[in-house]
């Protein structure tokens, strides 16, 4: 396992494209490029494009998920365990474990498989299942025999996402003979997860990449605190030094100041008081959520009666109409209600009623109720000329270096610090304020050369 890390900027997609171009494929083999995100894949996909003119047959190019169920699970899966899959879902989850089971174990049932479990079955399938049969190991390295006998390597961009369920597949791929490449940065870790952090521990060809073509150096002098020596940074741009600047809460109107159009990118760790963070939901979630509940309806309804094709189209028609009403007119008892009386589905039982209630998501509100600004989480991977980063108490005892743990509050500040490409501004809130005193942050920020 061959191991990259790059700290934020340093175009690491860029030199991944680059290399995987560059990469011999050998006779009859493939070779994968897995990003963890449609935008990400579809960035590798344009920079091949744009130095190949096209994307080369034997080079595959998708997210992990699509990777995990297009290679291994749709076409071993049946072969391991004796079941299969018609179809994806992406519908909404419930938050509470024992429900979220409930709900999986219902579609799976039905022959369909929520996205959110497809590593931990391709884990199962590449790796091991607890209470596995010695005939089922036997079948499980016939698979890993197969799929190594035409995948030649495997790239992982952003291979800080890495879960453990990931973790465990690459690694049996990996032992199976496949060269695995992970291009990544543990500093940008904003779950939590760990799991690139102890790779790079364990694996002896590790590489690091200094260089920042984003960051100016004053920015990455306070980023580099947060990092180990090998991973700090070198600004490579020029003569562009960048500015920071420091604004107090307590001098300002925080509306006017977030809303005079100065930033590109306005940012915070998580929800405060007076701070709001409005991540809008997937369209396409919403759309198979509401989906999933009206087809259950329709087709306890028009069951013996009507083909199952005939029930899908139902089911799609009914959904798209109830969501553009609501959209409309934001009152999903109404629109249960219109169809049930006409004929579409029977009278709901209260479960089923609240379930269909619960899968249409409010419209977008643009009244909110403290100053609207982005999450951290958001904003990674992107980048603005000037941008605002609001330091709350969670992350100043980070930036101040009276905490040093190396996890997610940390990861968190580490990716503010690094989105800007020219200036900075850090608006210390009231309770930093309150925290630290006014003359003990200005003094930390003067002792670290950035005023």
């Amino acid at each position: 396992m061959k191991v990259n890390v790059a700290g934020a900027g340093a175009g690491k997609t860029t030199q991944m494209a680059d290399i995987i171009m560059g990469y011999k494929i050998p006779e009859g083999k493939k070779v994968f490029c897995i990003a963890f995100t449609n935008a990400a894949a579809d960035n590798i996909r344009e920079k091949v494009v744009g130095k190949l003119g096209e994307i080369p047959s034997n080079l595959k190019i998708s997210t992990i998920h699509s990777f995990l169920y297009q290679e291994l699970i749709e076409p071993y899966y049946y072969f391991l365990y004796g079941e299969h899959f018609d179809r994806l879902s992406v519908i909404g989850l419930p938050t509470e474990n024992a429900y979220k089971r409930n709900r999986i174990s219902e579609l799976e049932k039905a022959k369909i498989l929520h996205f959110t479990t497809i590593p931990e079955r391709a884990k199962w399938l590449a790796y091991k299942k607890s209470r596995d049969t010695k005939a089922i190991e036997k079948r499980r390295q016939s698979i890993i025999l197969q799929f190594s006998s035409y995948c030649a390597a495997i790239f992982i961009d952003e291979a800080q996402d890495i879960n453990g369920d990931i973790s465990a597949v690459i690694d049996a791929l990996s032992k199976s003979g496949v060269e695995i490449i992970l291009y990544g940065d543990p500093k940008q870790d904003v779950k939590g997860l760990g799991y690139f952090r102890k790779i790079i521990d364990e694996e002896e060809c590790v590489s690091y990449i200094p260089a920042c073509y984003r960051c100016p150096q004053m920015h990455l002098n306070l980023s580099n605190m947060l990092a180990p020596q090998p991973e700090k940074q070198i600004a490579d741009k020029g003569n562009a030094t960048g500015s920071i600047s420091i604004v107090f809460e307590s001098d300002i109107s925080i509306q006017e100041f977030i809303d005079s159009g100065e930033f590109g990118l306005r940012y915070i760790s998580s929800k405060r008081d007076r701070y709001e963070t409005h991540e809008k939901r997937e369209l396409t979630e919403r759309f198979d959520t509401l989906f999933h509940e009206v087809y259950r309806a329709v087709n306890d309804k028009w069951r013996g009666e009507k083909s199952e094709l005939e029930i899908k189209r139902a089911a799609y028609y009914i959904t798209e109409k109830m969501l553009e009403k609501y959209d409309a007119t934001g009152d999903p008892s109404g629109i249960i209600a219109h169809w049930s009386k006409t004929t579409a589905f029977d009278r709901l039982s209260g479960q089923r009623y609240a379930q269909m209630i619960t899968a249409f998501t409010p419209q977008e509100n643009d009244s909110v109720n403290g100053v609207a600004v982005s999450s951290i989480e958001i904003v990674k991977g992107l980048e603005a000329k000037r941008c605002l980063f609001v330091l709350t108490t969670d992350l100043a005892p980070y930036l101040f270096q009276e905490k040093t743990d190396d996890n997610k509050m940390r990861h968190l500040l580490y990716v503010a610090l690094t989105r800007s490409l020219d200036h900075l501004t850090i608006l210390i809130t009231k309770e930093v304020e309150e925290k630290y005193s006014k003359e003990q942050v200005m003094g930390f920020f003067r002792e670290q050369g950035v005023l």
